[in-house]
């Protein structure tokens, strides 16, 4: 049986988890790219929307999904407006105790069971050593062509590492870029969680305690880049993150602190002669709202219903119809939530007093509106 054949070039999580959707008995998958060491050394995390939960446990990740903790209750509010009233602006809940509105795990766990199940893949094969040099689509043949001077015939090309040079060959001037000049800090801390996430807005970035079990959790900070914050050792970080939760958890212990600078990239096409653009590569946003990689899940998952859904009517892996339907459903999603979450951020952390007392009457809204929690909840996780 012949098998067609998808490649995918970059080797991070989304191209994994990507690989693991498409591959079958009858579809080939090789990806190229060379292993990021720094991810298993990384303490980043993941907020996994209920759909995304979903995703993994379809994939065979149940064990990993059940090490973390249901969020249940997420409350939100600007910093100066709870230390001045002593409580939340808008508070979420949502009843369903089994993934609550979803679940944080580690990135590099995540990166560990995703390495066992490829290796168990048959049909997913990684090229560490040859690179992609060029790729040419005349219409009937699709080419690869490697750095070791060989050619391989393929059907369908994912891009999901946006460093790559045939972005810029056939997508041109199609990426937008915009240097938010802001620092993560991501912090591992023991703490109790009891299941509720916490959403700070403060005039240098946005703070969140996520949690991860019971008695972990991961704090992320977003600082502007000149914020003294970020030259803080663990002692003098753990005394303004203990300031800022007292009253709200017990004592924050802080074990590791990393720093990662944020980026904002979109691409206004993802598609183009049978290229699809993935994950970072179509996609770099703010981690305000978290869902950075619940989107490109989304992605993955319209992608591999679109091409089974015009297998079944008859047209080939690559054909242009199914890039089309797929770019028609998905970029008006990954529209809206890149941008807004960059809007939301700058609005958030304002020091205009006009632009603060509209954003707190938005909020207060929401707050007194179930319905439209309701709408915002379920978007976030995905349904």
């Amino acid at each position: 049986m012949v098998k067609s054949e998808v490649a995918i070039i970059g080797l991070g999580i989304t191209s994994k988890l990507t690989a693991l959707a498409l591959a079958t008995d009858v579809r080939r998958v090789t990806i190229f790219g060379e292993e990021n060491p720094k991810i298993y050394k990384s303490n980043l995390v993941t907020f996994f929307s209920l759909n995304s939960i979903n995703f993994l446990k379809d994939l065979g990740f149940e064990d990993l999904v059940i090490q973390s903790t249901p969020i249940n209750q997420i409350s939100c509010s600007k910093l100066e407006k709870f230390q001045h009233e002593n409580k939340f602006q808008i508070n979420f809940k949502r009843k369903s105790k089994e993934n609550g509105m979803g679940r944080v795990v580690i990135n590099k766990n995540l990166n560990d069971v995703l390495d066992t199940q490829i290796k168990k893949n048959k049909n997913i094969f990684i090229s560490h050593e040859v690179k992609v040099q060029n790729y040419e689509d005349n219409g009937h043949n699709k080419i690869l062509i490697l750095d070791n001077e060989t050619k391989k015939s393929i059907n369908l090309l994912i891009i999901a590492d946006k460093k790559s040079h045939l972005i810029n060959k056939n997508f041109k001037n199609n990426i937008i870029k915009k240097e938010l000049k802001q620092t993560s800090i991501v912090m591992d801390v023991n703490v109790e969680t009891n299941n509720h996430a916490y959403q700070f807005f403060t005039k240098k970035g946005a703070l969140a305690l996520l949690p991860i079990t019971k008695n972990f959790a991961s704090i992320i900070w977003s600082l502007e880049n000149d914020s003294s914050e970020l030259n803080y050792n663990i002692e003098n970080m753990s005394k303004d993150i203990n300031k800022t939760f007292k009253n709200i958890t017990n004592f924050i212990e802080i074990t590791n602190l990393q720093k990662y600078k944020l980026n904002f990239e979109f691409a206004k096409k993802i598609t183009s002669n049978s290229i699809i653009l993935i994950g970072d590569a179509a996609h770099s946003l703010h981690p305000i709202a978290g869902q950075g990689l619940n989107l490109s899940i989304k992605d993955i998952l319209e992608l591999k219903n679109k091409i089974e859904h015009f297998k079944y009517l008859g047209y080939p892996l690559g054909s242009s119809i199914i890039l089309e339907e797929y770019e028609n459903t998905r970029q008006s999603d990954n529209t809206i939530y890149t941008f807004a979450t960059n809007y939301l951020d700058e609005v958030l952390k304002s020091r205009n007093h006009l632009v603060n007392t509209i954003s707190n009457l938005g909020i207060l809204t929401i707050e007194k509106n179930n319905l439209l929690k309701n709408m915002i909840i379920k978007s976030a996780i995905g349904q």
